[in-house]
């Protein structure tokens, strides 16, 4: 049986050695940690399975320390010890996503039972995420086009050369990139994924390379990058082209020497990442035209892949079809329906010109709005262009004055408002670039 592991963060020495002697005999493994700056850095190097952090500590508080966690690991179950009348403090820390709290002096039975809880919680939660896996992992193929991309991302896995993926928007580039990392050496490990023109330039920088405390106004503690957050992985880097060019120059630096340089930091980190690319644009026009580095380009495209729009492979929309009613009735948990001809014939006689996503959407507002076990048509016979434009436009509005009211509610704290919402905060920079929201 394998042992948990649990990491407990107190300035107190005494109180950490008291707690390792007190759940020693328990069926996980307890390693303490007096500094909780320097538990960050366990946490990122280290598989912990669990967090007990006091809430009082010089360098940083509890809640500071939960809400650094969350941001980079929000499914690490945590647990806050408060002194006795610091409850503001505890229902603080629920809110932002701890797990539980316990005050001090300490309870062991009530603590080994809030440990025990936690780990059978962290469980059903593992048991769900791999019935999920099991569908948002598999690929559908049926064209011969998809198969032989299939098979070439299955050659190059093993390896760690650079992959550039190409293709209109929707076609599954994400898709790929993350088959590629599943059947590489780097499974195991993180897979980070970055839209780089969904991010505003000016804190594009940042989010790649990280910073030091007091690099810029607002940075109040140490940040890893997304580069550094892939540490032994693999860096997704979705729309490549958007990437502005004095970030061409420091990106080409990283692949080929393998170590960054947080902002505000004079000492390189030496880094372990493979890197995949992905673009709907024309590279090589960019190169052509100054827009795109021409070195990073061919360091880029070591490997590439090019995957066809939808209209283009017809045999893989019926299948495509099922397995998003099969993923989408698993996750509304309603029963599965099923396509008549006619749908099927819809299907197949329309361009789908945002590819594989559209198709996705589609089938998900039909399974939720057709009536009976059977989707008898997918566009009503009037306006089938007029009926997609209209719910895509009805969404974006929708989008759009969900972003803007839920930036006024923060104030434009985005990591808050990523909280609250649920979305990552490359989601809601995506969302801020394509409606030129201001905050």
């Amino acid at each position: 049986m394998i042992k948990r592991k649990i990491l407990i963060v107190d300035d107190d020495k005494d109180i950490l050695s008291l707690m390792r002697i007190k759940l020693k005999n328990e069926s996980f493994l307890v390693k303490t940690e007096n500094s909780p700056l320097k538990a960050l850095d366990i946490i990122s190097s280290e598989e912990i399975d669990l967090i007990i952090v006091d809430q009082q500590m010089p360098e940083i508080t509890g809640l500071e320390f939960i809400e650094i966690v969350k941001e980079q690991y929000p499914e690490m179950p945590i647990i806050l010890m408060t002194a006795y009348g610091q409850i503001e403090d505890a229902v603080k820390a629920i809110k932002i996503g701890a797990l539980h709290y316990i005050t001090k002096p300490i309870n062991y039975e009530e603590l080994k039972h809030v440990i025990n809880q936690a780990f059978e919680i962290t469980s059903l939660k593992e048991e769900i995420k791999n019935l999920k896996d099991i569908i948002s992992d598999e690929i559908i193929v049926e064209s011969k086009k998809m198969r032989d991309i299939i098979e070439t991302a299955k050659k190059v896995a093993p390896f760690d050369a650079t992959v550039l993926i190409t293709g209109e928007s929707g076609t599954g580039k994400e898709v790929i990139a993350r088959f590629i990392h599943k059947h590489s050496k780097r499974a195991k490990k993180s897979f980070i994924a970055i839209n780089c023109g969904a991010i505003p330039e000016n804190l594009l920088e940042a989010e790649l390379f990280g910073y030091q405390k007091g690099a810029f106004t607002g940075a109040d503690f140490d940040k890893k990058g997304l580069i550094e957050e892939a540490n032994g992985g693999t860096l997704f880097l979705d729309e490549i082209g958007e990437l502005p060019l004095n970030l061409q120059v420091k990106l080409l630096r990283v692949i080929q020497e393998q170590e960054i340089k947080p902002l505000g930091s004079n000492k390189s980190k030496k880094i372990n990442v493979r890197f995949i690319a992905a673009t709907n644009k024309n590279l090589e026009k960019l190169v052509k035209i100054g827009a795109f580095r021409e070195d990073l380009y061919y360091r880029l495209n070591v490997i590439k892949v090019n995957i066809p729009p939808l209209r283009k492979r017809k045999e893989d929309i019926i299948p495509l079809a099922q397995f998003f009613i099969k993923k989408y009735s698993l996750k509304y948990g309603i029963k599965p329906k099923t396509l008549s001809k006619k749908a099927e014939e819809d299907l197949l006689n329309y361009d789908w010109p945002g590819n594989v996503r559209e198709l996705e959407n589609t089938i998900e507002r039909l399974l939720l709005t057709t009536s009976g076990n059977t989707i008898r048509k997918i566009f009503k016979k009037s306006s089938t262009v007029d009926n997609l434009k209209k719910f895509r436009d009805a969404k974006e509005e929708f989008e759009k004055r969900y972003i803007e009211k839920l930036l006024e509610k923060t104030k434009g704290n985005i990591s808050k408002a990523s909280r609250i919402s649920g979305l990552t905060r490359a989601q809601i920079y995506r969302y801020i670039k394509k409606y030129n929201i201001s905050f």
